[in-house]
């Protein structure tokens, strides 16, 4: 009798005292984030916090390289100050302000500022929000599912190698799009052809990736 007493108050007070949410309760199929990423992120109880937010649609973007269009120079680009840049095929200014990034012929990058329908002379293509996009690592997001500036790691990523690179899965929510809304990532890949490598990987749009957030 007091063995079955003993087992009951037990059972009782598993079902309610608070749980804590650990990132091995969160993870989908028994994939965990890798440590390294979670290096001075832990809570008072050593925990690493992170959540997993479900299997998201993934697409890509990259600086649109002008080599690759015509050279006629039918359609102007200005700059924020209204100085002209220069003028180019309708089809690059087109997808320039589509991926919001361009290589020029002379070598130079330039960024997209929606907004104001300009562009601006970068060393370093933006992202939104004064963050700099670096390829292979920052992606576009919903804010209102992924902070910008988050840690996001996606397992299929893990791996996956890319003009000598091998990427660990981790990735820095470092822009936005219009198109970017709800479960849905944009993966600036840089060069339009690095996308090969992740499709060949699994990674395809239809089939989907896992997506984790460090809080």
């Amino acid at each position: 009798m007091r063995k079955w007493a003993i087992g009951l108050f037990l059972l009782m007070s598993a079902c309610f005292l608070p749980r804590a949410q650990t990132t091995s309760s969160l993870v989908r199929a028994g994939v965990r984030p890798p440590d390294f990423i979670f290096a001075g992120q832990h809570d008072s109880s050593g925990i690493p916090q992170a959540r997993y937010l479900g299997r998201f649609k993934v697409t890509y973007y990259w600086a649109v390289d002008e080599t690759e269009y015509p050279t006629s120079r039918s359609s102007p680009i200005y700059l924020a100050d209204g100085q002209l840049l220069g003028r180019f095929s309708s089809a690059f200014v087109k997808a320039f302000r589509v991926e919001a990034a361009a290589r020029l012929r002379d070598g130079r990058r330039i960024s997209y500022l929606k907004r104001a329908n300009r562009a601006q002379v970068v060393d370093q293509f933006l992202g939104y929000g004064g963050h700099r996009l670096t390829e292979l690592k920052s992606i576009a997001v919903d804010p209102r599912l992924i902070p910008l500036g988050s840690i996001v790691y996606i397992p299929q990523a893990e791996n996956v190698s890319i003009n000598g690179q091998t990427l660990g899965g981790v990735f820095h929510a470092h822009d936005i799009g219009s198109a970017i809304k709800g479960k849905h990532i944009d993966i600036f890949v840089g060069r339009k052809q690095y996308m090969d490598a992740f499709a060949s990987a699994g990674m395809a749009s239809a089939s989907g990736v896992d997506v984790y957030v460090l809080e």
